[in-house]
């Protein structure tokens, strides 16, 4: 299981509604106007990865969500319907007459979810660089641990219990003030990083590409966490005012800890959870999926909610840059697959979107904090042309 993602909402709202919810069919006058604001770019890739999942489950496999149930079967004809719809380059009224044929809109909507609390929260993570040392060397003085032999993973009723064995008994596992104040994971390092808040943003997204200075490249990917909760450190500074909301980005908070360092450890260790890796090829971001995922495309969500594999439609905003510089917002409307999940994303009301890799990926994602709507496309049991 993936940890890109869902961990990447620095600011996370109270948008859980972990309770009962709605599974709606929107009415014609009641969907979205399809279009697509990346010009079906990557929508081809992003497909062709679900569709590769999907067929490597058992034939005739159903994944439940939202208390419903879906065939693969029916997951990949709603790909393959898309793909075939958008290869013959429509207008966006042909293109979203045919949805309408072809496709069931689908909407969650949380019971008792109050009007302020209509959209989604929509937010970004993405595959950070870093500069790694793989010996403790000025000035790589930050480790990166593998998951370490105490961590005991078990089954508790088809979920996840994580913790360390203590006289027979399994205890909770260490938060990251203990394993940090404590240095109790020595032994268990894998990479030394130069900076703190850049291994905390490791943890954050789970993976990274690390460069080291002979040249060389490795991929650094989420093996396991402590099992604690993930707590959102934007969020502490804004409850105890040392931020506002509308300042909180990933940006900001790397200026905030440059310019009060002494607030560094009791601000990151407000997050309990931690987060273990394993060394993998210096490639793309791989989702939960086990796929890599696709820029702009990939999205994390509770997939107790949203299907894994799952086609779907996404609109927000989303910020604009030249030169590096964010010079305003412009809307986001596209399609997007469910590709991965996380330990922050709880509920139907959070999606998460993958930007890609690299600086620019992460000043974007690092920005995204917005309202936004989901819709999943399902097939029509009876497709109009007889298939």
């Amino acid at each position: 299981k993936n940890h890109l993602l869902g961990l990447t909402a620095l600011v996370l709202l109270l948008f859980a509604d972990q309770g009962r919810a709605a599974v709606v069919t929107l009415a014609p006058q009641d969907q979205p106007v399809f279009a697509d604001d990346l010009h079906f770019r990557g929508l081809e890739e992003v497909l062709d990865q679900s569709v590769l999942y999907l067929q490597r489950l058992p034939e005739g496999s159903r994944l439940t969500w939202a208390g419903q149930s879906v065939t693969t079967g029916q997951l990949i004809e709603a790909a393959r319907v898309l793909q075939r719809l958008v290869r013959a380059a429509p207008t966006r009224e042909t293109l979203n007459e045919q949805i309408r044929r072809h496709f069931k809109i689908i909407r969650i909507e949380p019971e008792g979810r109050s009007p302020a609390r209509r959209h989604m929260l929509v937010t970004g993570y993405y595959q950070p660089h870093f500069a790694g040392s793989l010996t403790r060397t000025p000035p790589f003085l930050y480790p990166v641990y593998a998951r370490p032999d105490s961590l005991v993973v078990r089954d508790s009723g088809g979920s996840k219990a994580i913790g360390r064995v203590v006289d027979g008994v399994l205890r909770p596992f260490w938060t990251r003030r203990e394993i940090e104040r404590g240095n109790l994971l020595a032994g268990s390092e894998m990479v030394w990083l130069a900076d703190p808040f850049d291994v905390f943003v490791l943890h954050v997204q789970g993976s990274a590409i690390l460069h080291f200075t002979d040249g060389s490249r490795r991929g650094i990917h989420y093996a396991e966490s402590n099992g604690r909760t993930y707590r959102s450190i934007g969020a502490y500074l804004v409850e105890t005012g040392r931020m506002v909301l509308a300042e909180v980005t990933m940006d900001s908070i790397r200026d905030y800890l440059a310019r009060h360092p002494e607030e560094r450890d009791l601000i990151l260790h407000q997050n309990d959870s931690f987060i273990f890796f394993h060394w993998t090829e210096a490639g793309p971001a791989v989702g939960s999926l086990g796929r890599p995922l696709t820029a702009g495309r990939s999205i994390a969500v509770d997939q107790r909610w949203y299907p894994p594999g799952g086609l779907a439609y996404l609109t927000s905003r989303q910020p604009v840059f030249a030169d590096g510089v964010m010079t305003g917002w412009q809307r986001l409307q596209r399609f997007v697959s469910v590709q991965d999940t996380g330990s922050a994303l709880i509920g139907p009301g959070r999606v998460d979107l993958f930007w890609g890799s690299g600086e620019h990926a992460g000043r974007a994602a690092g920005r995204m904090k917005e309202d936004g709507e989901l819709y999943l496309l399902l097939p029509r049991e009876e497709q109009p042309d007889g298939r």
